[in-house]
């Protein structure tokens, strides 16, 4: 099974100041332990919501495309990955490790379909 987990973001990291060194460097040991325990297929960050866009449909009418950055920091995603594991609970299980690298950081746990 493959789970993605979504990193929001806060106001700090989309003022654009990146995380502590501190945090850095434990985010970076659970990584490396991913990566020894073969479950990590892919992790990366995001640029703060000033360098993005968004694409908005109301109906009716035409798509309009909304330069960032965004309001709601909330719902933003500071960075991604994407782990295969063999169940549900296991995801989770990394996502905490994360969760004590940093927290200040709210994870989604979400399968991928398919």
């Amino acid at each position: 099974m493959r789970f993605m987990l979504l990193h929001k973001t806060n106001d700090s990291l989309e003022a654009g100041n990146p995380p502590s060194a501190e945090i850095l460097e434990r985010a970076d040991a659970v990584l490396e332990e991913m990566r020894q325990a073969g479950v990590l297929l892919v992790a990366e960050g995001l640029m703060p919501s000033s360098h993005a866009a968004r694409i908005s449909v109301a109906e009716p009418g035409p798509a309009r495309v909304i330069d960032g950055p965004f309001a709601e920091t909330k719902e933003l995603v500071a960075g991604l990955s994407i782990i295969r594991v063999d169940s549900k609970e296991d995801a989770v299980r990394w996502a905490l490790r994360f969760a004590e690298a940093d927290p200040y950081t709210e994870i989604d746990i979400l399968e991928i379909a398919g």
